[in-house]
């Protein structure tokens, strides 16, 4: 099964191409600059929204209309194909492999560095759910089940806990010792129903008492 080890990536001010052309162009240059990409856009045709979505993010956005041509991935981290054409995805990822550049070409895994999961984002907390590229549309029904199940007080609390763990750290030198803690204080659903409620502070208490309880 292809694109089994899954990873988090770091887009932010770094350059991100994408290959337009058909009905993703859009979406998937609009999901790049939403993580703060700076995204060079190549399609011959006049995608509807691109060029507002372009003029909204100056300096983030470059939209040249055109059709792709050797050099255009030239120092890119990462390159979106959405053409719809195989014979040209081919040579898109054959130029990705020699710059050094990750490839996604839509609906087209023999094209692909790796796969766009599922995902479902509560501020900081991110859930991703993959198939392998093999079942989008089951990835995107478990997505929405995870959204019915996992609401915004997730993302706050994630917040919370990345407070509480950075003020922390310095107490514990063992790394061992620090994650075991922190498993037995997230061991409920304690701390995420107080943020629930709107009790950040009582929230935020409750864990540094299991920090610093025995045990």
């Amino acid at each position: 099964m292809p694109f089994t080890y899954p990873v988090l990536l770091e887009i932010e001010g770094r350059r991100c191409v994408v290959v337009g052309g058909g009905p993703e162009t859009l979406p998937k240059t609009a999901a790049l600059v939403g993580q703060g990409a700076l995204v060079t856009v190549v399609t011959p045709g006049r995608e509807a929204g691109l060029d507002e979505l372009a003029a909204a993010h100056p300096g983030r956005v470059v939209v040249h209309h055109r059709p792709w041509r050797e050099g255009d991935l030239a120092g890119a981290f990462l390159c979106v194909a959405a053409t719809g054409d195989h014979e040209l995805n081919a040579k898109i990822h054959a130029e990705g492999a020699r710059e050094g550049t990750l490839v996604n070409a839509v609906d087209d895994p023999a094209h692909c560095d790796f796969a766009h999961p599922a995902v479902l984002r509560r501020g900081d907390l991110v859930m991703a759910v993959g198939t392998g590229g093999k079942a989008p549309a089951l990835a995107s029904r478990i997505r929405r089940e995870l959204a019915g199940r996992y609401g915004a007080e997730y993302g706050e609390a994630a917040a919370l806990v990345g407070e509480v763990r950075a003020a922390t750290r310095a107490q514990w030198p063992s790394f061992a010792a620090w994650a075991e803690r922190w498993r037995t204080a997230l061991d409920d659903d304690e701390v995420v129903d107080l943020v629930r409620q709107g009790r950040a502070d009582e929230a935020r208490a409750l864990l540094l008492a299991r920090l610093a309880g025995p045990g």
